[in-house]
């Protein structure tokens, strides 16, 4: 009997007509075709390069340094700072046709590489005055260095408002948090909450800040490099903090620099903030980069391409193996049954009571973390559940009558049970595929979250999502890898539903009465 016969090309039909799940397969398969060629979309070498009239290609063959700059090093050059060099670009004839990502899964860009905003940021900033008094239970106070401005006259008098909240916490009572405006509305008392203790505090410390009343915020200017467009209150500063300023504003193009106070005629104190966005990775998405950079200063796009590869091919060749695996034991499981069954089916009992995870962890670090271990120790555990199924296919299609024919006609064990029985119990094999793809490629990114998956720097989706834990303010970090995750697991649900649903056994089921 043909593996796909006409019942089994009518199920495809009908798949094809769920326009959904039908969908989904051609773009799952339409991703997976696009990363197996990750090579070529994304690659830090040039398809073709042009140097002086000759034409090359570094991928195929190796193009050293010494040809370009004459120096004698006989290493592949940094093919990006070459195409930047006077010889690219000021020689019209010479020219470089790159990949449309011209990124590698392994090359790690400087801070000098990525192209940020060179305007410099120009604000200021009005800062609150805050002090603090201390104050025994005779309401005594002893203000606390820096206090100068609030109490020019020395230690304060305590407002008669807080004394008897202050009265309230000597005695050893619960208190909520109160404040009291000064008579000289220049600043604010703030005495915090206070819970009983075992004894009465000796001292209670008083906070006053300096009211502000409404401030809107300054705008923030950039500053192209030579642009003399200050804003208004620049020239409103004392000459020795436009200076200081200024220097800073120079400083910054290449370090961070310390804000520059100053206090105006009014006697407020302000703060002039100069700064220029610094490269650090991991960096937000920005030109060339449209997915942004991790940890490393590697491209994420370029690693999310890396990635999906590798995660599909984990799943395939899992799925594949385990599938097979599977087949084989539980199909002479069921086809022999009796005591064979018996003895298997123990067996299977007991090897799957032993902890998955626990032996990942042993063997890799016995022989370290690799594709292949992974994906052995990930087989030889992920074939027991297809083998109940298949066990229970062939138990059940032994005794059908094309069998008893087949038995009759004297053809061979193993022809009867991969030619005849194996194509009618297809349906738990073609169904639950998509599920198990889904599974493996799930398990694969949580095993590299947590560590023990691929080793270090391999691209992959729960590697980045554990950077992602690291570094909380890179939602890059999170969003497109979980994105990622994310379609290729819906797209594998939908194919499993249509699949199941266009190979159901109850659509072939016909009552009579």
């Amino acid at each position: 009997m043909e593996v796909f016969g006409p019942a089994t090309r009518e199920k495809f039909q009908r798949f094809r007509k769920m326009k959904r799940a039908w969908w989904s397969f051609l773009l799952l398969i339409l991703i997976f075709v696009i990363s197996l060629f990750s090579e070529l979309v994304a690659n830090p070498t040039p398809w073709l390069l042009r140097f002086e009239g000759k034409l090359y290609f570094p991928r195929l063959r190796v193009v050293n340094q010494d040809l370009f700059l004459g120096d004698g090093v006989k290493t592949v050059p940094d093919f990006h700072d070459l195409d930047a060099s006077e010889l690219f670009t000021e020689e019209k004839g010479n020219w470089m046709l790159w990949a449309p990502i011209p990124f590698g899964p392994k090359q790690t860009l400087e801070a000098g590489e990525i192209e940020v905003d060179p305007r410099m940021q120009l604000t200021r900033r009005r800062n609150q005055r805050v002090s603090s008094i201390r104050v025994n239970a005779k309401f005594a106070t002893r203000a606390d260095p820096g206090s100068e401005w609030f109490f020019p006259q020395g230690d304060p008098e305590i407002p008669e408002a807080l004394r008897g909240a202050l009265s309230r916490r000597f005695a050893n009572r619960s208190s909520e948090a109160m404040e009291v405006k000064d008579p000289s509305g220049k600043f604010t008392w703030y005495l915090s909450a206070y819970d009983a203790r075992s004894r009465a505090p000796r001292t209670l410390r008083l906070i006053v800040r300096e009211n502000l009343g409404e401030i809107l915020p300054e705008p923030v200017l950039l500053l192209a490099e030579g642009d003399e467009a200050y804003p208004e209150w620049w020239n409103t500063l004392p000459d020795d903090v436009r200076i200081r300023a200024e220097q800073g504003r120079i400083n910054a193009a290449t370090i961070p620099v310390d804000p520059v106070g100053y206090t105006d005629a009014e006697d407020r104190s302000w703060e002039i903030l100069i700064s220029r966005e610094t490269v650090q990775f991991p960096f937000r998405p920005v030109k060339n980069h449209p997915l942004g950079l991790d940890k490393s200063g590697r491209d994420v796009l370029t690693l999310l391409l890396y990635a999906t590869r590798i995660s599909l091919l984990f799943g395939f060749i899992l799925v594949f193996c385990s599938m097979l695996v599977g087949t084989i034991l539980g199909g002479l499981q069921g086809y022999f049954g009796g005591k064979v069954d018996m003895i298997a089916q123990r067996l299977i009992e007991i090897y799957s009571a032993i902890p998955f995870l626990y032996a990942m962890i042993y063997l890799g670090s016995v022989f370290g973390t690799s594709f292949g271990l992974l994906l052995f120790v990930y087989a030889i555990f992920n074939w027991i559940g297809i083998s109940y199924y298949m066990r229970a296919e062939f138990l059940k299609l032994r005794k059908q009558p094309f069998t008893e024919a087949a038995h009759s006609l004297g053809l061979p064990t193993g022809r009867i049970m991969w030619r005849h029985i194996l194509p009618n119990a297809l349906v738990p094999l073609i169904t639950f595929f998509p599920f198990s793809l889904v599974g493996a490629i799930g398990s694969l990114s949580a095993l590299d979250f947590l560590g023990f998956g691929l080793p270090v720097g391999t691209p992959s989706w729960g590697g980045l999502l554990s950077q992602a834990q690291e570094y909380r303010f890179a939602w890059w970090l999170i969003v497109y890898p979980a994105l990622a995750l994310f379609v290729v697991i819906l797209l594998g649900v939908f194919i499993g539903e249509g699949l199941r649903s266009a190979f159901d056994p109850k659509r072939e089921t016909h009552w009579e009465a």
